[in-house]
């Protein structure tokens, strides 16, 4: 028999300790977070079960959740929705590569002012079709980044750890070691990658002055893996001719930023993955990971955390 607890949400409220010792895992879920009391109830409950087993998150990644490293060190499994939110995520990040491809920042400023902005001449864009996207990180999010980018004729190269798989949608696949040679062959670099110690500051002003003049950038990862000076630097010289960016290393990004006023860059507030069908395939996960977890199968998305 299966028995399902909720927290209680009136404030102050706690389960008895007996009640937290009859939960064997846990479902932490978005709407949780957004409530801090219940928040804390969570946590507190779950560091208190001497029989919880394993905790499902509903968040991709799993560093950023303050009692992870706790029941981490108690043999807790945990495992996150990683991928849940891929489809949302690359289509804003396409889009944002559409808007740059197309010109849409220039007619979205002349709209504001009231001019008609056509483009004649050399001012008009290249075609996508025969174009290199250069995706780093080819996990859920990178893969269909590329399955759109495919669509609509361009060429990707995808950088991450592992190597290729027969169903990976790159016309190539390198190790990270050879991005320094892969930067100066993309029209487009697209991070997708986690944040780690390597990956921390990827993109700096050197690895700038690699790339391909003109090339654009598209950050729907973690804004600490780029430079921000010199990505302003490279954006004002010329080096780079826009960037489409969900992520910063100060968020909100604060009003004096001098991204929000470069012509050449579409910015998105941290919002990439906002879908409403994020919760129910994060439920859909916990709900298929369930079912191998009480059949004694191995679960996916599981997550080793260092303690």
């Amino acid at each position: 028999m299966v028995e399902f607890m909720t927290l209680p949400e009136a404030p102050g409220a706690r389960l008895e300790p007996e009640d937290c010792d009859r939960i064997d895992c846990a479902f932490v879920d978005r709407d949780m977070r957004l409530n801090a009391q219940v928040y804390a109830a969570c946590g507190e409950a779950m560091a208190a079960s001497r029989s919880l087993k394993w905790v499902h998150v509903w968040a991709s990644g799993v560093g950023q959740l303050p009692f992870v490293p706790l029941l981490a060190a108690k043999g807790v499994i945990i495992t996150s929705s990683t991928g849940a939110n891929a489809e949302p995520v690359a289509q804003t990040g396409f889009a944002g590569l559409l808007m740059l491809a197309r010109g849409f920042p220039r007619y979205i400023q002349g709209q504001y002012k009231h001019e008609w902005r056509p483009m004649h001449g050399a001012e008009m864009p290249d075609d996508l079709r025969g174009q290199t996207a250069l995706i780093v990180g080819v996990g859920a999010i990178g893969k269909a980044f590329a399955r759109y980018a495919r669509a609509f004729g361009l060429k990707i190269i995808g950088v991450r750890p592992s190597p290729a798989l027969p169903d990976d949608p790159v016309d190539e696949m390198y190790s990270p070691s050879k991005l320094p040679d892969l930067l100066p062959r993309a029209d487009w670099v697209v991070l997708t990658c986690p944040l780690t110690e390597q990956t921390r500051n990827l993109l700096d002003a050197a690895a700038f002055r690699r790339m391909r003049k003109g090339a654009r950038l598209i950050n729907i990862a973690r804004g600490e893996i780029v430079d921000e000076a010199a990505l302003i630097d490279a954006l004002r010289g010329g080096q780079l001719g826009g960037a489409a960016i969900d992520a910063f290393k100060q968020e909100p990004l604060p009003p004096d930023s001098p991204l929000w006023d470069l012509p050449n860059v579409v910015i998105s507030p941290k919002n990439a993955a906002a879908s409403s069908g994020n919760e129910r395939r994060s439920a859909e996960m916990f709900i298929a990971n369930f079912g191998h977890w009480v059949r004694g199968e191995t679960m996916f998305n599981v997550h080793r955390v260092l303690t």
